[in-house]
């Protein structure tokens, strides 16, 4: 596929999910510069590095696959809901509860947990919905 043809592809769906959702734009923008370099740290070496097949299912490499979850702890992200979202749920148990069995990372993982801050900008744009 040729460079043009990706970045059609790219923009024509910027415009759908832009369509869609009015919040798509400022989320994606946040997701590119604050989130994923964070989640990259914490979590991409089990959920989905170099293409190796994503521990529980839960693909982290790309915001679609943060949206949908993993196959145990269901949906990712609940838009305007933390709580509901397992991406933040597990995160804030590896930052708080690190013994807790669905902490991730997991204990035993050599990755550092999100931080306190790092917690607050994830939980904020969940909010943001």
């Amino acid at each position: 596929m040729s460079r043009l043809s990706i970045l059609a592809v790219i923009f024509s769906a910027s415009a759908v999910l832009a369509a869609d959702d009015p919040n798509a734009t400022a989320r994606v923008a946040t997701y590119d510069k604050e989130i994923k370099p964070m989640l990259d740290q914490s979590c991409i070496s089990c959920h989905g590095k170099d293409g190796k097949k994503p521990k529980a299912g839960f693909n982290a490499t790309t915001l679609e696959g943060l949206e949908k979850g993993g196959k145990e702890e269901g949906k990712g992200i609940t838009w305007g809901d933390p709580e509901k979202s397992s991406l933040y749920r597990l995160a804030h148990l590896g930052a708080t509860d690190r013994d807790h069995d669905m902490a991730m990372p997991p204990k035993k993982s050599k990755n550092e947990p999100l931080t306190t801050e790092q917690l607050a900008k994830l939980k904020a744009w969940i909010l943001a919905k």
